[in-house]
């Protein structure tokens, strides 16, 4: 299996961060060390990070832990400099369900809250919309309010406008080929 330096360097630092905390201080964080990292499809808009448990394991299982997860893997462009801290932010979040915290229940966000870097874990929202910009093919816009949003798909006249109650109309975000 090739070990990706990237992946390893994040995982080193979120594990750094993670036995400074006291909420973990009974957690053993020595086996999530060995999980398996890897990347998620880079045209992936909504999954920003996922932990992957071995076929059969049931999650509610009270004796989940760490030898359960096959691997964790993070969106690549979570991996840029400018995204840094999010990745930070989200190998913490799997490592978490790694731990045995399957859902995202009262004490998994307790859990969660205690991560250092409050800012960091407010980038999702922006991160998703970076996502669907960056692999948008089509603006659905309203052409009564401006309202409009990057897509990768045409909406054909399906969807209509929150506000105006207006069909949404198509514009192609692909560079226009010059023939001059």
């Amino acid at each position: 299996m090739v070990v990706d330096p990237t992946l390893e360097l994040l995982r080193y630092r979120v594990l750094a961060t993670m036995a400074s905390m006291e909420s973990l201080d009974s957690e053993n964080l020595t086996p999530l060390a060995d999980i398996p990292l890897g990347k998620l499809r880079v045209d992936a808009t909504r999954l920003h990070a996922v932990c992957r448990y071995h076929k059969g394991v049931q999650k509610s299982d009270p004796s989940l832990g760490p030898n359960d997860v096959r691997k964790v893997a993070v969106h690549p462009v979570a991996l840029a400099p400018e995204w840094e801290r999010y990745a930070e932010f989200l190998l913490f979040h799997e490592f978490l369900h790694a731990l045995g915290h399957a859902g995202h229940d009262r004490i998994f966000r307790k859990l969660e809250a205690d991560w250092p870097d409050y800012e960091a874990t407010q980038m999702g929202e922006t991160f998703g919309t970076h996502l669907r910009e960056r692999n948008a093919k089509w603006r659905w816009l309203c052409p009564q309010c401006g309202w409009n949003t990057a897509r990768s798909v045409k909406s054909r006249g399906r969807y209509l406008c929150r506000g105006c109650r207006v069909k949404l109309v198509d514009e192609s975000l692909e560079l226009t080929i010059s023939t001059s």
